[in-house]
């Protein structure tokens, strides 16, 4: 499998367009990326545009959290808010 890697700023941008074509705002939306991109993705999202509305909050997850906890997951996670409990915010806390 072959992954495009995008700008930050560009992935905010059609995790935007995606969240707004939703009907549902409560909607959990994640940027996944890899660590040495984490610096970017907290510039990106302390935004002041993305900080407002009808800008949805978007958290973050890193490759190599992912890949640490994918087993652990899928074995004992019942829906997609399993992803919480690794998503990052901005604010440099995991998202609740």
């Amino acid at each position: 499998m072959r992954v495009k890697s995008t700008s930050i700023y560009s992935g905010i941008l059609r995790l935007q367009d995606l969240a707004l074509s939703l009907p549902s705002s409560a909607t959990a939306l994640y940027l996944i990326a890899p660590g040495k991109r984490e610096k970017e993705i907290l510039a990106q999202l302390s935004r002041p545009v993305f900080r407002q509305e009808p800008f949805q909050s978007i958290s973050y997850i890193l490759f190599h959290d992912l890949r640490q906890n994918a087993e652990a997951m899928g074995r004992f996670g019942s829906s997609a808010s399993v992803l919480d409990k690794i998503g990052k915010q901005a604010s440099g806390l995991y998202s609740i």
